[in-house]
């Protein structure tokens, strides 16, 4: 794997870098959380307009044709910037879906591409956590030409601002697990949307006899276990993106402060035991961009040395994310968890990327059983 970034992949930092330092300033972050939906519309658009949105779409479906290489790279300034766009659960996730279906998906992938469509998964079910490889209690029932939805799903991260949800579901008579586009506002879908600690959304969401077309099957049952896995994989890699980026800025702030900070006359940086705290989270952000560069490498590979690979970098990445966010704050004293501080931004945006797709504890398990 090379490690050095093509000049596309440089040209696609510096542009990103450039928007998103003018655009997604603290202050800016801190008014963005009024915003029902999450999202920031005005930034959205830019996003299409960069070409950000159709960077891993096919080029025979109407994107840019970009690798998951690029897709981090770009993840990587978001994360910097402390993002909380859909960009990983549209962009990545949902994107991936649409352009595996077995019809004709170009008009979803162009909605994406363009802005104009957002999409959020539903899949996680009232008692159960990241049970991403058992059968859905939702389920799908066929009552002549048309098909039903009913059940329940939780935390679906970034429903508020989407208006697709990609749900999966059982469908009556059919081994495996279906994956169905369903209107947010359709008849019978109630979201019960709430914020999350980094100012982004979730809801939870009931569908109670909702009627679907045939063509809402986006992925077979037969199929949807191993889209649905590739799908995780390559959001879960942006994420992990996003995270390094959010530590190496930690490291950034984090310096300017002990530089700045005065006890007993002089810098708190002069303080050796201060030091070590930079020095460890100097050392954990750079095993954890290794852990995402492992990731990378094997986001292609057979589905069991990929799946490995993600939870061997989630690991790294995620264990790592915690050290440093908690170690800013202590750098920062009480200081650190106020909202005016940035590195406080930085623990929140954190802790939820821990989360989101399986948390550490998630990674082990699936380490130990493969």
């Amino acid at each position: 794997m090379d490690f050095n970034y093509s000049d596309m992949q440089r040209m696609l930092l510096d542009s990103a870098e450039r928007y998103l330092g003018d655009r997604f300033t603290l202050e800016h972050r801190r008014a963005a959380r009024s915003e029902a939906s999450g999202v920031d519309a005005e930034a959205w658009a830019a996003f299409a307009e960069l070409g950000w949105l159709a960077l891993t779409i096919p080029e025979a479906q109407g994107g840019l044709g970009g690798s998951v290489e690029d897709m981090a790279v770009l993840s990587t300034a978001l994360g910097a910037r402390l993002v909380v766009e859909p960009f990983a659960s549209t962009a990545v996730l949902g994107a991936h879906i649409y352009a595996r279906s077995e019809g004709d998906r170009s008009a979803e992938l162009a909605a994406i591409a363009g802005g104009e469509a957002r999409v959020a998964l539903a899949h996680d079910e009232p008692g159960e956590r990241y049970a991403y490889a058992a059968p859905r209690r939702t389920r799908v029932t066929r009552e002549g030409n048309r098909l039903v939805l009913n059940g329940q799903k939780m935390l679906a991260a970034d429903a508020p601002g989407a208006g697709t949800f990609l749900v999966t579901a059982t469908i009556e008579g059919e081994a495996g697990t279906a994956i169905v586009a369903v209107d947010a506002q359709a008849a019978g879908v109630t979201a019960s949307p709430y914020p999350l600690l980094d100012g982004s959304r979730a809801a939870d969401i009931a569908f109670d006899q909702v009627a679907l077309d045939v063509e809402a099957v986006i992925i077979a049952p037969a199929r949807g276990q191993a889209v649905l896995a590739e799908a995780l994989d390559r959001a879960t890699i942006s994420l992990l993106a996003q995270a390094v980026g959010s530590m190496e800025s930690c490291l950034d702030v984090c310096s300017a402060y002990v530089k700045e900070r005065q006890q007993f006359g002089q810098p708190i940086g002069k303080f050796q035991s201060l030091q070590h705290i930079m020095a460890d989270m100097f050392v954990a952000t750079h095993q954890a961009r290794s852990g995402l560069y492992m990731a990378l490498a094997a986001s292609e590979a057979e589905p069991a040395a990929r799946q490995r690979a993600v939870s061997l970098a989630s690991i790294t990445v995620k264990e790592a994310s915690q050290l440093v966010s908690r170690q800013g704050l202590q750098l920062h004293g009480g200081y650190g968890m106020t909202d005016e501080y940035e590195i406080s931004h930085h623990f929140r945006r954190l802790m939820v990327i821990e989360k989101l797709f399986g948390d550490i504890d998630f990674h082990i398990r699936r380490v130990a059983a493969s």
